[in-house]
């Protein structure tokens, strides 16, 4: 918490350990968090006030120091219990923020000069010096670090200790906070194509960073809300994170409040939402993480550097997805090919992250598939996310033998469902028509060849599918010279392609010159 605010620390007067317990009711909700299921329980307490928190996305575990102190420690969400590990060599101070990146973590204090780094692996430290003046609002992607100050943003490679500057942050809002920019106690989110910031210290300010354009952009501003107890009305404090399956960026506030504020990524738009751990809660900053652990998915929240409380916060959209699905059947010699054209509509009301259908196949084998959007792995396609009204088509060809095929396409996403999520065909598969081959073609020799000219003669022997064979000449005093004479096995069926000879007249015989008698 920024010292010149006057504000006194002090620690939570219970700490509450409670499984499960309800964050809100749909009643409770403002209109665009209706059509989200969300929940908050509060886990084993840290074993002192924490901020600069982070988390291995590899496995999982999350990591925090102790504010205003060196001690270090990790949190094991399968078993719920925290451990601690080598302290750090530097006093968080005044709070500050962390990220993963690289089998590291990167702890940046808002009045420390120098970056903290431990190695996850071996639990150690070292120290490299901060590109900015003391902030709290760092972040990684790239396989670099990114951090703001007022109006400054910085690339920062620890590898090489190349320091970059990038376009300048934008001015926020000056009404309210004294500074432009960011505060050191805001945050910073990388989400692998642009890089979210909140101004924090209360005040409202949030924008993005696009890449390509090296620029920021200012968008809208969070909501300013009364701490529960009464008081100045304010902002977002030290602390944010990305949910991915939402695609939202949370943070929370105010000093001494217990406001959950929630940025919906795609719709551009804030919303907020009460978030107790318990009797007297009083958010300060702190930090939070998110972790994809199945069955443990969620932000991971500490109360802040006036308590010890500890909790995760899930949230789910509420979706309708329903596949439909048809198939075409192509009969072929061994059975069928069948095309099955199955789409995937999301009715809404919110968006479906990592939409996966899994499509079975009974009395047929696959031998394609391919979606409009994603990608597939045999009869599993993996669609990304479906945005409200949007929807998916996949393609799957499969061979069948006679009988009965079915197919089976099953949706599942990480939202919650409540349309029809499952479709299915059968199709019958014919078994193939026996046809029984024509004879086998027979030269047929015609008698009537006798007579005709021995062209006339060979395009008739063509016609019944036999061959010209040799054609020989001899003298015939009943047929004309240069037509057929005989025809051999005239008047016989025999394979196609037979050579069948022709004689052909050569005309009567000459008659020979009479001799005269001297």
């Amino acid at each position: 918490m920024k010292l010149s605010h006057g504000r006194a620390t002090r620690r939570g007067a219970a700490l509450l350990v409670a499984a499960s317990m309800a964050l809100l009711l749909a009643a409770l909700l403002s209109p665009a968090a209706q059509a989200r299921v969300e929940k908050f329980e509060t886990l084993a307490p840290s074993p002192a006030p924490l901020t600069a928190v982070a988390a291995d996305p590899t496995t999982g575990l999350i990591y925090a120091q102790e504010n205003n102190g060196e001690a270090f420690f990790v949190y094991n969400p399968r078993t719920n219990v925290w451990s601690e590990r080598a302290p750090s060599p530097l006093n968080s101070g005044n709070n500050g923020g962390a990220t993963y990146l690289g089998g590291k973590l990167y702890l940046s204090y808002t009045q420390n000069e120098e970056i903290a780094v431990y190695d996850i692996a071996t639990d150690t430290w070292t120290k490299i010096p901060s590109p900015l003046e003391g902030t709290g609002d760092i972040t990684s992607g790239n396989g670099v670090l990114y951090l703001a100050h007022e109006r400054e943003f910085v690339q920062y490679d620890p590898a090489t200790g190349i320091v970059t500057e990038l376009g300048e942050a934008p001015v926020f809002d000056t009404e309210h906070c004294g500074e432009e920019g960011f505060e050191p106690w805001g945050g910073l989110q990388f989400d692998g194509a642009q890089i979210y910031g909140h101004q924090g210290d209360g005040c409202p300010g949030f924008g993005v960073y696009g890449f390509a354009a090296n620029s920021w952009t200012e968008l809208a501003l969070a909501p300013e809300v009364e701490p529960v107890g009464g008081g100045e009305v304010e902002g977002p404090v030290l602390g944010s994170a990305l949910y991915p399956t939402t695609n939202t960026y949370l943070t929370y506030g105010t000093y001494e409040g217990e406001t959950l504020y929630r940025y919906d990524i795609e719709a551009g738009t804030w919303s907020t939402t009460p978030l107790s751990f318990g009797p007297e809660t009083e958010i300060d900053d702190g930090g939070m993480a998110y972790i994809s652990i199945p069955g443990l998915e969620g932000v991971y929240i500490v109360e802040g550097e006036d308590g010890e409380r500890f909790g995760r916060y899930t949230e789910q959209n509420v979706t309708g997805l329903s596949p439909s699905i048809s198939a075409n059947v192509v009969g072929n010699p061994s059975g069928a090919q069948i095309t099955y054209s199955i789409q995937v509509k999301n009715s809404g009301p919110e968006r479906a992250g990592e939409v996966v259908l899994s499509d079975s196949l009974s009395g047929a084998s696959l031998f394609f598939s391919g979606a409009s959007q994603g990608t597939c792995n045999g009869t599993t396609c993996n669609l990304g996310v479906l945005r409200s009204g949007q929807s998916a088509d996949v393609t799957i060809k499969a061979n069948a033998a006679p009988g009965t095929a079915t197919s089976v396409a099953k949706v599942t996403s990480q939202a919650i469902n409540t349309a029809t999520d499952s479709a299915s065909v059968t199709s019958s598969v014919a078994a193939p028509v026996k046809v029984t081959p024509p004879p086998p073609l027979q030269c047929v020799v015609s008698k009537k060849l006798r007579g005709l000219r021995v062209k006339g003669a060979k395009k008739a022997l063509r016609a019944a599918h036999c061959k010209p064979g040799k054609v020989t000449h001899r003298n015939s005093p009943k047929v004309k010279k240069g037509r057929v004479v005989s025809v051999a096995k005239a008047g016989k069926s025999l394979p196609a392609g037979t050579k069948i000879n022709l004689t052909v007249s050569k005309g009567p015989k000459p008659k020979k010159a009479a001799h005269r008698k001297h």
